[in-house]
């Protein structure tokens, strides 16, 4: 029995892959957002401090013209707009020279009312805008400011790349997960047919497997798998059942054959001319043996070589009924061929073994006194040939098998035969792409039915010349 793990080599490689995937896709997630909450917190923070130097500018220059100058110039409003965003303030005329600074009184002052940071605390480099009056250039805004703004932006960064960092981290172990089920659910059911395989392949014709609960397409598989070991399973039994029924047919004339060589060359028996008939008799029996074996080993092997020709079942049907016409009168059995021209393109010699099979089956198993009807028509582009006999009928759990090599039902255990005939037929309906079923009657007794393509070339529908044997 093969070792069944959890998952197998296949199931890591698929884990493997699943995991790859989705770790690929939440890390390139992952990476874009970073990235652009990153721009994004820089962009505004670099827009808000933009945005406060040009009201600081602009601010400045409202001062300026209610002035008439920088001196005199009430810079309050000026210092308000600075403060609100946390800066300090240097104000210079055109020739650079200070007007205000962070170490005045009044940068002081707006400091403590608006909550800034002292004029002293570390800021980062002065950022200018020219103030304009005019269209000229009157002086200039420099704001400074503090580093801890910029370390708190520095701040919502980091947090944002540890949330990304966490969340990658969250769903690997998801994604492992979900890929160990996911590739469980596949694998399982792939490991244990490989396992029921590999036992068949060893001679335990008994391997099933019951995989209810597999996806679709593998449960399907398993359902073709246990099909594919009930087939073999049985063809086993029939190659088991061959040679016994072989062993059997050959057995008694084999015997006789001896026997009676036996005697004769003891000086036992006289070589009479019925002696050497009884030793005639039990040749012919081993050579139809023979023959019906090469005759199916033909047929299965689709080496018929058919020669397709037009013809008509019609006809067939009347030779067939010649052929055992004399038989079926022995026996007191009536046949009767009715029903239209039916042609096809196929092998008249082929298609005649198959009537003269099913024909030969009927008048085995119809008693005394019994009718069989041959009946030919087309019917949606198929021509048939229908066998009906008034015999006992067939067992309902037997007509499945009835096509296969060598089975012979309940019935047939008292009857001479191989059961190869209707094998034949099976295999040489099949060569001529046809269909052949068996049913019981209504009213009692068997009925094999042949369809095969009708001949869309031949418009004939008279009917021939039916006659009863």
């Amino acid at each position: 029995m093969t070792r069944r793990t959890l998952l197998g080599s296949l199931g890591v490689r698929l884990t493997l892959a699943f995991l790859t995937v989705a770790m690929t896709a939440v890390a390139v997630f992952a990476v874009l957002i970073v990235v652009a909450s990153r721009s994004e917190v820089s962009g505004l923070s670099d827009q808000r401090r933009s945005d406060d130097l040009a009201a600081t500018a602009a601010a400045a220059g409202d001062a300026y013209v209610r002035a008439g100058g920088w001196e005199g110039a009430d810079l309050f409003a000026v210092a308000t707009v600075a403060a609100r965003g946390q800066a300090t303030l240097t104000v210079v005329d055109a020739d650079g020279a200070v007007i205000a600074a962070p170490t005045d009184a009044l940068a002081t002052m707006m400091a403590r009312m608006h909550g800034v940071a002292s004029v002293d605390a570390p800021r980062a480099d002065p950022v200018s805008e020219a103030v304009v009056v005019d269209g000229r250039s009157v002086g200039a805004v420099m704001l400074r400011f503090p580093t801890e703004t910029m370390a708190a932006e520095l701040h919502v960064r980091d947090a944002l790349s540890r949330a990304a960092l966490t969340g990658v981290l969250i769903a690997a172990g998801v994604a492992l997960i979900v890929a160990v089920f996911v590739s469980a659910r596949l694998t399982r059911p792939l490991v244990a047919l490989t396992s029921a395989a590999g036992d068949l392949a060893v001679g335990r014709r008994d391997t099933r497997v019951d995989l209810a609960t597999a996806p679709g397409e593998i449960r399907i598989l398993a359902d073709a798998f246990n099909e594919m070991a009930d087939h073999l399973d049985r063809e086993d039994q029939l190659r088991r059942n061959l040679v016994a029924d072989v062993a059997h047919e050959l057995r008694t004339p084999l015997t006789i054959l001896q026997g009676n060589t036996e005697a004769i060359l003891d000086g036992i028996d006289e070589p009479t001319p019925a002696a050497i008939a009884s030793l005639h008799d039990e040749v012919v029996r081993l050579r139809r043996l023979v023959a019906d074996l090469e005759t199916l080993a033909a047929a299965e092997a689709a080496g018929l070589r058919l020669r397709v020709d037009p013809v008509d079942l019609a006809d067939i049907a009347l030779d067939s009924v010649d052929l055992l016409g004399p038989l079926a009168a022995e026996r007191d059995i009536t046949i009767e061929v009715v029903g239209n021209s039916a042609p096809v393109k196929g092998d008249a010699d082929r298609l005649q073994q198959v009537v003269v099979n099913l024909l030969a089956n009927a008048v085995k198993f119809t008693p005394p006194g019994g009718h069989i009807t041959i009946t030919t028509a087309v019917e949606n582009c198929a021509a048939t040939i229908t066998v009906a006999d008034t015999g006992p009928g067939l067992q309902e759990t037997e007509i499945p098998h009835l096509f296969e090599r060598f089975w012979r039902g309940h019935a047939t255990s008292e009857t001479p035969g191989s059961g190869i005939g209707l094998a034949v037929v099976a295999e040489l309906v099949a060569a001529h792409h046809g269909t052949v079923h068996a049913t019981n009657r209504p009213e009692r007794g068997a009925e094999f039915v042949v369809r095969v393509p009708a001949n869309a070339d031949d418009s004939t529908t008279q009917p021939p010349d039916h006659s009863d044997a």
